[in-house]
């Protein structure tokens, strides 16, 4: 599992999310904010910061829309989601 903290919200993701967030990331020219997922110690939490909260939103946004949310579930993405959204102020 990982946790990544954003704001005052903690989503905790699998493993194998965390990985596929990192490529998608990757993929999206978002080398620094991957580099925060890349040798997270067990138990440690990743903090992101203000400027890093829109860009994640919107790989996370495009995953979900692509992949689905029954298929996302139980990964921790869409609670990744709300938090983020939450902090964004973002009502949708």
């Amino acid at each position: 599992m990982v946790s990544i903290q954003t704001g005052s919200y903690v989503a905790q993701l699998t493993d194998e999310a965390s990985q596929q967030l990192r490529g998608r990331l990757l993929a999206a020219g978002l080398e620094s904010l991957s580099d925060q997922f890349a040798d997270v110690e067990v138990g440690a939490i990743i903090k992101l910061n203000q400027a890093d909260t829109r860009p994640l939103l919107e790989v996370v946004e495009l995953w979900v829309g692509r992949t689905g949310e029954e298929q996302l579930s139980s990964t921790g993405i869409l609670q990744l989601r709300e938090g983020l959204r939450s902090d964004l102020g973002d009502g949708f």
